[in-house]
């Protein structure tokens, strides 16, 4: 079976994967996304320590230690970072709960019936749609990966489309089925300039990187409701709609 280790290589939040993992079942702890970016109502690039998603609800985990978030030990710039943070997941419609390391060190059983309590004693796990977890994934090679039999169909498809002189379609795949892959594969077949609209940053941000991974001889832009700004790899112009 899988083991699971936090992104950010902490300890503690490793932990946290191991109570999780004795609360609901080792393989449960894939659904949890370690270093879940988001951005905050300022448009600043955050990322949360675990977020899950829960009978269609968002569920985001803070774990805290108590020289960070102590607010008798840290500024008053770092305390209010933190409050911005949770606020502004909390105006994403998401759940937040947090659990300080000490917590988990010495109450385990209290941290896991808390989660059993929040999460329900059967809960609804999945994952979330269009995200590419690293923790899950590898690196993808566009000249050397092996598509699925739907991706290829649907890219043959695509190509017999453009050469009957169609000039719109519409292609659509379960979640999870790598509905992103399939569209920068043919956008590098077509070898242009590319235009990807996605509804949140987050799905935006995600696509890119999967521009970069398979089409890394050309750039990528962001075009958002803020100044552009540059990154590096794929020829693509990423645009999150209103």
């Amino acid at each position: 079976m899988a083991v699971y280790h936090a992104l950010s290589g902490s300890a503690a939040e490793d932990l946290f994967i191991d109570l999780f993992s004795e609360t609901f079942g080792a393989e449960k702890a894939g659904y949890l996304y370690s270093q879940y970016p988001f951005f905050d109502i300022y448009q600043n690039s955050r990322y949360a320590d675990f977020l899950l998603e829960n009978g269609g609800r968002k569920v985001a985990i803070e774990i805290d230690d108590e020289t960070s978030h102590n607010k008798s030990l840290v500024s008053s710039n770092k305390f209010y970072d933190d409050l911005l943070k949770q606020n502004s997941m909390i105006y994403l419609g998401w759940d937040v709960y947090r659990w300080a390391v000490r917590q988990m060190q010495i109450q385990p059983e209290a941290v896991k019936d808390e989660l059993r309590v929040f999460l329900g004693s059967q809960p609804r796990f999945r994952e979330i749609e269009d995200y590419l977890p690293t923790q899950r994934g590898k690196t993808l090679d566009g000249a050397h990966l092996e598509l699925k039999q739907h991706q290829r169909e649907a890219l043959d498809a695509l190509q017999a489309m453009r050469d009957r002189h169609e000039t719109i379609a519409l292609l659509y795949h379960a979640t999870g089925t790598g509905k992103t892959v399939t569209a920068v594969m043919d956008a590098k077949r077509c070898g242009g300039r590319t235009l990807f609209l996605a509804h949140t940053q987050e799905l935006v941000n995600q696509a890119a990187d999967t521009f970069r991974n398979l089409w890394p001889e050309v750039t990528v832009w962001y075009f958002a409701e803020y100044p552009a700004y540059q990154q590096a790899a794929p020829s693509a112009a990423l645009l999150p709609s209103a």
